[in-house]
C-alpha cells in the first residue's frame, strides 16, 4: 500500500499500526495522516518511543481533549523493540481502549521478505482494533521515486545510471536516498574543484563515471576507451567495469527486444565473461583485454552496425 491508498476511503481510523522495512515510507504515511487530521503539532501531537516511556504515561494521553484540533494525534514508535510477551501485553491495553483521538503505532521490520510476512500476520492478529497497514517498496515505486527526484532537483543522469539505481536499490529507498545524496555532493563539489583535490574526488566518482563509459560504448562513441583510460587509476577493480557493462547491455537488450540484437549482445557478453574470469585470476592482461574489448566492439553500436554483428 502507498500513502495515498492509506486514506482513499476518506476515513481516518482511531488506531493504526504502520509496518514496513523502510522508515521513510512510515514517516511519509504519518505525514499523510497528520495532513488528513489537520492536527496542530504544537498543541495536539505527542510522540513516544515504546521502550523509553511507561505504557501508563502513553495511555494517559489517549483521553486528553484536543486544544486546537478536532482530534489529538498520539504517535507510538518502535514497537519492534518489545519482545513478543511485552507486545502482547501492550496490545491488551490497546484492544480495550476506546478513544476519539488518533493513535499511530509503528513497527520496523528487517529486510527479509519471509520474516516480514510472518511479522505482519502476528502483529495484525494481536491488534484487534487497529488498522494494520504495511508499506514496502517495489520496482514501480522505486522508478517513480527516481524520476521524481531527478525532475525535482534537475539532475542530469544517464539512462544506464538510472537503470543501475533501479536495479541496485530495487527494495531499498533509504539506500537510494543516501546514494542520491552522494551523487549530489559529488556534483556540487565538482563545481569548485582545484587540481589538488581532483584525484580524491575522482575516487568517489567511480560509481558515477563508470556508467558514463557504458553510455558512450552503447552509443558507439570512440570516447569510451578514452573514458576508461582516464578512470582506470581510480578503479578498485576492473570487475567494476565488467559489472557496469553487463548491467548496461542487459538494459539495452530489454529496451530493444530484437532477436538479431540479442544474439549480438550474447556474443559480446561471452567476451565479457572471459574478461571477468581473467580478472578473478588476477591476470595482468585484464586491462589489455578491456582496452581491446572497447576497440573491437564500440563500432557495433554505430548506425545500426550491430545488425550485421
Amino acid at each position: 500500500m502507498n500513502e495515498r491508498e492509506l486514506l482513499k476511503d476518506g476515513k481516518v481510523y482511531d488506531q493504526y499500526v504502520l509496518i514496513s522495512d523502510e522508515p521513510l515510507l512510515i514517516d511519509k504515511a504519518i505525514k499523510t495522516i497528520k495532513d488528513a487530521l489537520d492536527v496542530n503539532e504544537s498543541f495536539d501531537t505527542d510522540v513516544f518511543s515504546i521502550s523509553e516511556t511507561p505504557i501508563e504515561d502513553i495511555m494517559s494521553k489517549f483521553y486528553l481533549t484536543p486544544f486546537a484540533s478536532a482530534r489529538r494525534l498520539i504517535i507510538v514508535k518502535n514497537l519492534e523493540e518489545l519482545d513478543y510477551r511485552a507486545l502482547a501485553n501492550f496490545t491488551k491495553s490497546m484492544n480495550s481502549t476506546s478513544s476519539h483521538n488518533c493513535v499511530v503505532m509503528t513497527f520496523i521490520v528487517k529486510k527479509d521478505r519471509k520474516k516480514y510476512n510472518t511479522v505482519y500476520r502476528k502483529v495484525a492478529d494481536l491488534f484487534k482494533n487497529a488498522k494494520c497497514v504495511d508499506f514496502h517498496p517495489d520496482k514501480t515505486l522505486i522508478h517513480k521515486w527516481i524520476v521524481s527526484k531527478i525532475k525535482r532537483d534537475n539532475l542530469n543522469l544517464s539512462p544506464s545510471m538510472i537503470h543501475y539505481l533501479e536495479d541496485e536499490f530495487n527494495n531499498d529507498i533509504t539506500g537510494l536516498k543516501n546514494e542520491f545524496e552522494k551523487i549530489e555532493n559529488y556534483l556540487n563539489e565538482a563545481k569548485t574543484l582545484n587540481t589538488d583535490s581532483i584525484k580524491d574526488l575522482a575516487k568517489g566518482l567511480c560509481d558515477f563515471n563508470k556508467y558514463q563509459i557504458v553510455d558512450a560504448f552503447l552509443r558507439g562513441e570512440k570516447e569510451s576507451i578514452k573514458f576508461f583510460e582516464e578512470l582506470r587509476p581510480y578503479l578498485r577493480s576492473y570487475a567494476e567495469i565488467v559489472d557496469a557493462l553487463t548491467r548496461g547491455l542487459s538494459y539495452y537488450t530489454q529496451r530493444k527486444k530484437d532477436a538479431v540484437i540479442n544474439r549480438s549482445i550474447t556474443n559480446i557478453l561471452d567476451e565479457i565473461i572471459k574478461i571477468d574470469r581473467r580478472i578473478k585470476k588476477s591476470s595482468y592482461f585484464a586491462s589489455l583485454m578491456l582496452e581491446l574489448f572497447f576497440l573491437k566492439n564500440t563500432d557495433l553500436f554505430r548506425k545500426g552496425a550491430i545488425y550485421a554483428g
